[in-house]
């Protein structure tokens, strides 16, 4: 190892964002001699060395300090961009590597925070065969499976986690690896990431447009988790109406949502109106195109939940026996924002999620 040339890049101590100017940093730090990044962290600095290795063509590997997060095997960094949170493909790691006398002793907050983000899987499966079914989506049961087992074991061996247990350790770091090759094998993020994931997206936009709190991504996805359950167990009691539903698209003013969304979310509404402009899911056709298909799908429908989805309660207890937070306001968001919070989710991003669905039902408000 003596022989190997290296050239080391150490981030100031400090908290690091996920941002241009992070990248920057190391881009400028960048050696062109190098041939091959090896990352030492968990989230940030594996979302950020994912891109330079992207962007500068060399081979990448991660050394996990912390089972935080689901994306070390993700082909794809989550990174701040002009004032909106974006998914943007990067490099799929070489090798990763996590060893359990290090994982184990990771900070309690990050090893809880690895286990909210492996909550996320059961509402992005239900999601996706949900989509699958409403617009079409490619969906594919072997990859679901991959995460389906996996948040099974996790979910297993959660009373551990706070005894430091290495077999608990171990599944919630296997759940998250394996999480991102499902993701790799879909080509996209929906075998992991759904509503919930939106919900903690926009409490890192209104961070970064008004600088309110937020807490670590996978937190801030358990408490997204809790409140996308409580919205299904709405949507379960529901039973389609076409008049309600037409009517209520028809009288839904975008423009003046724009304006909502703008002193919401701030400038990350821009980058929401130019995907709308894209993907017109506002336009009355399209509406009653997905709502004939719901309607005669609807059975179905809440099927899927029923077999996917646990019940709020019970994610709940889990939550609370771990000492995790398990409301919206204890992760930065007032808790009388969450309405506008989850009517907002449905703009992020081109994904049909549960508040896409109530508006299509004419019951989102």
């Amino acid at each position: 190892a003596d022989s190997i040339d290296f050239h080391q890049y150490t981030y100031p101590a400090g908290d690091i964002e996920p941002n241009e100017p992070a990248l920057g940093r190391v881009m400028m730090a960048f050696d062109p001699h190098c041939d091959f990044i090896i990352a030492i962290g968990s989230g940030v600095i594996n979302d950020i060395c994912k891109m330079l290795a992207r962007v500068t063509r060399s081979r990448y590997m991660i050394v996990a300090t912390a089972p935080s997060m689901d994306g070390f095997a993700s082909p794809s960094s989550s990174l701040d961009q002009e004032g909106v949170k974006v998914s943007l493909s990067s490099a799929t790691a070489w090798a990763i590597v996590g060893d359990l006398a290090v994982l184990r002793n990771a900070p309690t907050k990050l090893l809880l925070a690895g286990f909210g983000d492996m909550l996320a899987k059961y509402t992005s499966i239900c999601e996706w065969r949900i989509a699958h079914i409403i617009t079409g989506e490619y969906y594919c049961e072997t990859v679901a499976a991959i995460t389906r087992d996996a948040l099974r074991t996790c979910m297993q061996n959660a009373p551990k986690l706070l005894s430091r247990d290495s077999t608990a350790t171990k599944s919630v770091m296997e759940g998250l690896v394996l999480s991102g090759i499902a993701m790799a094998y879909a080509g996209v993020s929906r075998p992991a990431s759904g509503m919930e994931h939106y919900i903690s997206h926009l409490i890192d936009m209104r961070t970064l447009a008004f600088g309110t709190p937020a807490d670590l991504h996978g937190t801030q996805v358990g408490v997204g988790t809790l409140a996308t359950l409580k919205l299904y167990e709405k949507i379960r009691t529901l039973r389609p109406n076409r008049d309600k539903a037409l009517k209520a698209a028809a009288a839904f003013d975008y423009a003046l949502w724009t304006e909502t969304l703008r002193g919401f979310v701030g400038p990350g509404t821009d980058m929401m109106v130019a995907l709308e402009r894209r993907d017109h899911k506002y336009d009355l056709q399209a509406h009653a195109k997905r709502l004939d298909t719901i309607i005669a799908n609807w059975d179905r429908i809440t099927a899927i939940i029923d077999e996917e989805l646990p019940s709020y309660e019970d994610i709940h207890r889990v939550m609370t026996d771990l000492g995790m937070p398990v409301t919206v306001d204890e992760v930065g968001l007032e808790a009388a924002s969450l309405p506008l919070a989850i009517k907002c989710t449905k703009d992020i991003r081109d994904k049909y999620i549960a508040s896409r669905l109530l508006w299509d039902l004419g019951e989102l408000d």
